[in-house]
């Protein structure tokens, strides 16, 4: 792209429709929030269609919201790096201690947002669906199947009923085979993937129960979730996956494996008595 998206969108202000200048004159006056906020938020505030937004961003010459928000982020960066010591953000002028710092300090205030966003009555449901489900899947895609992958190593020491599944064909076997007493535990920051979309309209199909860990309330997946865990930090749109909200999703799991073991501890001890047993004849 030529201009930046923020040039673009002026010069074709004229051409542009009546809910389309809504988009715009949002995302000019918001220009640094619009990089973290959904597509279903943000139709939301200009009161228009998602599909409106969409085609919006086509109409710029661009591949969808996603992309929208990558040249909004280009534009937003600065011609010569500058530092930035009381922000967090490292810059090329910081030593490796200070690196050092940063990071830990962005490790501490994700968990600190995950604590504060998660709800504790989404959090009861979650325990409760989980608690009633005959099977309980563990479900991400891309660096979130990394959590998923971590939720059911947790969660299988404690009940032989939970079970994760990597290649995306198997999932979509796994799915279309749920019954209404099974539960799936899916972990999308967006909730606005075609992939969480496909699976949650599947779940729905099989009249079985959705818990949704992300970051966004109003995300499309969300409608489809009998309960929502929220987290995250607010993502760049150029870190593809932040280990900040890996680790914001990682501290949900470990409150809500938690509480799975507080209401059943004699079950969970027997079964991790039982793992540990069998793992020590692992060790030399």
């Amino acid at each position: 792209m030529g201009k930046n998206i923020v040039a673009l969108m002026m010069q074709e202000y004229e051409s542009f429709t009546r809910s389309e200048r809504k988009i715009a004159d949002y995302v000019l006056e918001h220009q640094q929030e619009t990089q973290y906020i959904s597509i279903t938020d943000l139709s939301a505030e200009c009161e228009v269609a998602v599909s409106t937004v969409s085609l919006f961003c086509r109409k710029l010459g661009l591949a969808g919201f996603n992309d929208f928000k990558l040249e909004l982020a280009r534009a937003a960066l600065p011609a010569v790096p500058e530092a930035s010591q009381s922000s967090g953000e490292i810059t090329w002028e910081d030593s490796t201690g200070q690196v050092m710092g940063k990071v830990l300090h962005a490790a501490q205030d994700a968990l600190n947002n995950a604590y504060h966003m998660l709800s504790e009555t989404a959090l009861e449901r979650a325990a409760d669906l989980i608690q009633r489900a005959r099977q309980v899947v563990c479900l991400g895609q891309g660096n979130h199947s990394v959590v998923a992958l971590a939720a059911w190593a947790q969660f299988s020491t404690t009940s032989p009923k939970f079970k994760t599944i990597q290649d995306s064909h198997m999932q979509t076997v796994v799915l279309a085979t749920l019954s209404p007493e099974d539960a799936v535990l899916y972990f999308s920051y967006s909730g606005a993937t075609h992939e969480v979309l496909e699976a949650a309209e599947v779940i729905r199909n099989r009249g079985a129960r959705l818990i949704l860990v992300t970051r966004y309330l109003n995300s499309p997946a969300s409608a489809y979730a009998d309960t929502v865990l929220l987290c995250g930090p607010n993502e760049q749109p150029f870190q593809f996956g932040s280990s900040s909200a890996l680790m914001a999703q990682l501290y949900v799991v470990e409150v809500l494996l938690s509480e799975f073991i507080r209401r059943d501890p004699e079950t969970a001890e027997r079964s991790r008595q039982s793992v540990g047993k069998a793992l020590t004849k692992k060790c030399v």
